[in-house]
This record gives structure tokens, C-alpha cells and sequence, in this order.
């Protein structure tokens, strides 16, 4: 409890699949574009054959419906969009963390050219918490930062205000935020990249979960992150993944995290790959009982059958075991990771499951 994410091989337990169509509507003989994108997806809890795509575990959901208009000349080169979209969105593929995400409603125009490298690009969105209050977000973002052979860096801001009735605002539910995140990229680092994020924010944006602003959080409440991320590809053989977060939400608690995804390609067509996370919480705030620091290990094996070789290379059959361990605290608050005493694994602090899972994109 309090971690943002999980270490995902061989560790989900769904089904989850996205359908995306990208539509050319116009096509000027300047090189401008207007272009339409749709995506629907779908999750299954997969306890039985016929699921219904509404239920208990399982629902469908409209995740991007948007139209961009590319490489407007009035607009520095850049691209105008409106809509529902995902947007420059930044994650952590070993253990499906999305440390930098403002997708949403919203409109925007994005990467104007200023200069040989610089990109500047500014969105508005608009969330509707709930029925009583609601959150206008302002992301602006400057891109291309070059540092001379060292990489390059991404500014970002975000500025969130409030709306909110009466009875909302007595309840504390009209605070506004900010965030700040810097990011460097390093590109062909051992074969892959390596990229290095440092983010703060305060009040609603205090989570850095910059999609789902909190109008609750106390403006003077304040949240530090970094994440440290290299992906390799060594040779056709050796490749894999590497992440370092920690998280200090002041006031609160701490949250540190570090996995590896080594994978070992031995042909074409298969591969075996193995992972290790290791995730801890640490209360600072609470009586003593909350306050005691909550750890899970996880380790995981799966040969794999692959369409071909690199670490991104999809679709991906594996079979897997997973083991995991986890203290005391863990288990006991608030559920725990393994259901408090009257999940799967009962008054246990360790676990095995074994299973197939099947991962791909195009």
C-alpha cells in the first residue's frame, strides 16, 4: 500500500487490450494534415468464457477521440489539436509507471519550432472531479534543450485552479497546485537510452498524478520525485531494463522503488528473461501502527517465445514463475498486498503463482 505501480512480468492478472484507428482526413498540397485518432479499450478480470464488456471486473472505455491538424504554417510548424488524447506521455515499462501524464480533454498546439532544436508546446484540460468541483490544467512545455553531445532536456510546468460551489469550497475542495518537471534524455546509452526526471509538485498537483488532480490537497502540501530509467541492447543477445524512483510526499510517506529486467536472447524466436523489484513505504505521519514501513520483494523467471530480437521486439509468449515476499506491515494495513489474512496466501508473508501471459502491440 502506497507504492504508484507494481513490477509487471509475470505479475497481471487480466485481460487488457486497446483498439486504435488513425484516420487522414485532409491532406493540403503544402504538407498540411488533418488527421482523426480513436481509441477504445477493454479490461477482463478472466474468471469466465463469455465476459460481457460491462460487469463486475470488467468494463470498456473511450481513451482518445481527437483531431490534429500537422505542420500549420502560422502556427511555427506546428501541430493544433482538440479533444480526448493521450499526450506526450512518459513511463516506466518494467513496472507500468506513468511518472509524467496530463492526457485527458483538453486543447493544445504543440511543438512550434523556435530554433534548430527548441520545441514549445502548451495544452488546456479540463477535469470534472466531481459533481461539486472541478480542475483546469495548463501544461506548458519546452523541448530540445540540447547540451551539447551530453543529451537534451524537457522543461514542463503545470498549473492547475480550481472551480468549485459553495458547499465544495467549505469542504476544503477548491485549491489550485503546481508542478515542475525536469528531464534529461540520453540517447545510445549502451546500445538504448537512459532517461533521468526529478518533479515537484504542490496542492491539487501534489500526487504528480497529472491527470487526476486532487482540488483537496492543503496548497502548501508538497510532493518530490525522481526517476531514473536506462533501457540496453548490448548486443542482438543481452538486453533489458533498469529503474531507481523515489518519492517523498512531505507529511506523508516515502516510496522507494528499483527493479531490473534482464533478458537473454538465445534465437530468433525465443528468449529467457527474468525480473526483480523491490518496493518500500514508508510512513511518516499516523499513530505507530501505520506508521511501521511496508516492503515487498518480487522475482520472476519466464522463458518466452518472441517475434524476434531486441527488448522490444513483440508479440511475446511466456510462461513464468513469480516469487514474492513482503513483511508484516505489509500484509496487515489496509488490505495489504496479498489481501490482508483472508486472501490467497492467509497469514503468509510469501508466495508463488505460475502462469502464462501473452503481451503485444503493432
Amino acid at each position: 500500500p502506497g507504492a504508484y505501480s507494481k513490477y509487471r512480468l509475470g505479475n497481471e492478472c487480466e485481460t487488457y487490450a486497446e483498439l486504435a484507428a488513425d484516420q487522414d482526413l485532409f491532406e493540403g498540397k503544402d504538407g498540411v494534415k488533418f488527421v482523426y485518432h480513436g481509441r477504445l479499450a477493454y479490461i477482463s478480470d478472466q474468471q469466465q468464457d463469455f465476459e460481457s464488456f460491462k460487469g463486475n471486473g470488467r468494463d470498456a472505455a473511450l481513451r482518445e477521440n481527437w483531431i490534429e491538424a500537422k505542420e500549420l504554417p502560422f502556427a511555427g510548424g506546428g501541430t493544433v489539436w482538440a479533444g480526448k488524447r493521450f499526450y506526450e506521455r512518459n513511463d516506466v515499462h518494467i513496472n507500468d509507471f506513468y511518472y509524467w501524464d496530463t492526457s485527458g480533454y483538453g486543447a493544445g498546439i504543440q511543438d512550434v519550432k523556435l530554433g534548430d532544436t527548441l520545441k514549445f508546446s502548451y495544452a488546456l484540460f479540463r477535469n470534472g472531479n466531481n459533481s461539486e468541483s472541478a480542475t483546469t490544467r495548463h501544461d506548458f512545455r519546452l523541448g530540445g534543450i540540447g547540451l551539447g553531445g551530453y543529451g537534451d532536456l524537457t522543461v514542463g510546468l503545470q498549473i492547475n485552479t480550481a472551480d468549485a460551489t459553495d458547499a465544495a469550497k467549505a469542504a476544503g475542495q477548491d485549491n489550485g497546485g503546481q508542478a515542475i518537471t525536469v528531464q534529461h534524455f540520453m540517447g545510445g546509452v549502451l546500445g538504448g537510452f537512459n532517461k533521468f526526471a526529478v518533479q515537484w509538485g504542490k496542492g491539487s498537483a501534489r500526487n504528480l498524478v497529472f491527470a487526476y488532480p486532487d482540488n483537496g490537497q492543503d496548497e502548501a502540501s508538497k510532493t518530490f520525485r525522481v526517476v531514473e530509467m536506462l533501457q540496453w541492447q548490448i548486443n542482438p543477445s543481452f538486453s533489458g531494463m533498469a529503474t531507481f524512483i523515489h518519492q517523498d510526499q512531505k507529511d506523508n510517506y516515502k516510496w522507494t522503488s528499483f527493479g531490473v529486467r534482464p533478458v537473454w536472447h538465445v534465437s530468433d524466436y525465443f528468449k529467457v528473461q527474468a525480473e526483480y523489484g523491490y518496493d518500500q513505504v514508508t510512513p511518516t505521519s499516523g499513530d505507530d501502527i501505520n506508521r511501521q514501513t511496508r516492503r515487498l520483494s518480487k522475482f520472476t523467471i519466464a522463458p518466452t517465445i518472441v517475434a524476434g530480437r531486441g527488448f522490444w521486439a513483440r508479440p511475446e509468449l511466456r510462461l513464468f514463475y513469480t516469487y514474492a515476499k513482503w513483511n508484516d506491515a505489509a500484509r496487515d494495513l489496509w488490505g495489504g498486498v496479498a489481501g490482508g489474512t483472508s486472501g490467497r496466501f492467509g497469514s503468509d508473508t510469501n508466495g508463488s503463482t505460475i502462469g502464462f501471459q501473452v503481451e503485444s502491440w503493432w
